[in-house]
């Protein structure tokens, strides 16, 4: 089964509440100017797995399921993420995403700039109508969190001697604290105590960096037919992700270690030795190693889930756990 039809068949349950989400972020998004509309539709055009709506609205059917509460609190999390996905596509000169044109190919840097700022001003009122003071401070901490994250990406670019505890502060920054504060917001909106919450997040955050170390390996595994870009993307954007950490750790000084420098730092842009370092980490422990932490992570996410008495929604969200870890694109 690939990932489309796995997702159809774990999201079944809240597949109309998702269409309502999508629906209201439409109607939300909506401005008076026809070039941000067009940009607007264009963006949320492109293909998304809503594994963060579905988050939220799983989260909260764990316990009382507000549906008007969760709507804008869904939406608001998608704004961000699409905001910040587009704004990462002007700093990495991205031209395509998912195999389509980016929203900065097409109209340029400041209609996309403006785009996804006007995205983010839309969350106030979105968060303002659900009226609950720690949502305000969960969405304001994550939103932050997020732009710490993407800074922390700008500035160990091309690093060839980032560490391992570099890499998880990073991506918990950038990735995982917003899919946990889907998470967790789903949870206090839905009037779970205050050590359910906290089980949420924790849920939420190691699936969100299971997710992402997935990510990073299928960025070197894949290709433009499955993930809609070419494989080694990060290392053409000058990005050491774990799968390459390790490699290098596993032999710091050999002939690939000249050709990563070299890639890096810019004094090489062959396409053969892209190649070469792609093969090498792919074929080495670099992969293995880091699929293992992701399961490692995957089995802390879980733990945290199994804490709440089974169902089917925790089952669920424990599929979602499975699906994280071994999805192809």
């Amino acid at each position: 089964m690939n990932d489309t039809a796995t997702l159809s068949r774990l999201f079944a349950g809240i597949e109309s509440d998702l269409d309502q989400v999508d629906a209201t972020f439409e109607e939300r998004a909506t401005s008076g100017l026809d070039i941000l509309n067009s940009a607007s539709m264009h963006a949320l055009g492109s293909p998304g797995k809503r594994l963060r709506t579905a988050l939220t609205l799983l989260t909260g059917k764990m316990k009382t399921y507000r549906f008007d509460k969760l709507v804008p609190l869904s939406v608001a999390f998608e704004m961000v993420h699409l905001a910040t996905l587009i704004h990462d596509d002007i700093v990495d000169n991205a031209t395509t995403r998912r195999g389509n044109p980016t929203v900065n190919a097409l109209w340029g840097n400041n209609i996309a700039i403006l785009l996804g700022d006007y995205y983010f001003a839309k969350t106030a009122g979105l968060i303002a109508d659900i009226n609950d003071n720690r949502i305000d401070h969960l969405f304001s901490d994550t939103v932050a969190t997020v732009c710490e994250g993407t800074i922390m990406e700008m500035m160990t670019s091309g690093r060839i001697d980032l560490t391992i505890e570099s890499y998880y502060e990073k991506i918990n920054h950038k990735t995982a604290c917003l899919i946990a504060a889907c998470c967790k917001g789903g949870a206090i909106v839905s009037q779970a105590s205050d050590e359910e919450i906290n089980l949420f997040y924790e849920y939420g955050l190691n699936l969100g960096i299971a997710f992402q170390i997935i990510d990073d390996i299928l960025d070197y595994t894949e290709d433009q037919t499955t993930i809609g870009k070419p494989a080694g993307n990060d290392l053409r954007q000058g990005m050491v992700t774990l799968p390459l950490i390790y490699a290098l750790q596993e032999q710091p000084r050999n002939g690939h270690y000249q050709a990563v420098h070299g890639l890096l730092n810019g004094s090489s842009q062959r396409e053969e030795d892209y190649h070469s370092v792609i093969n090498w980490v792919t074929r080495g422990a670099g992969v293995e190693h880091s699929r293992a932490d992701a399961y490692t992570y995957a089995d802390k996410a879980r733990a945290a889930l199994y804490r709440f008495p089974p169902s089917p929604d925790r089952q669920v969200l424990d599929d979602l756990i499975d699906f994280v870890v071994s999805r192809n694109h």
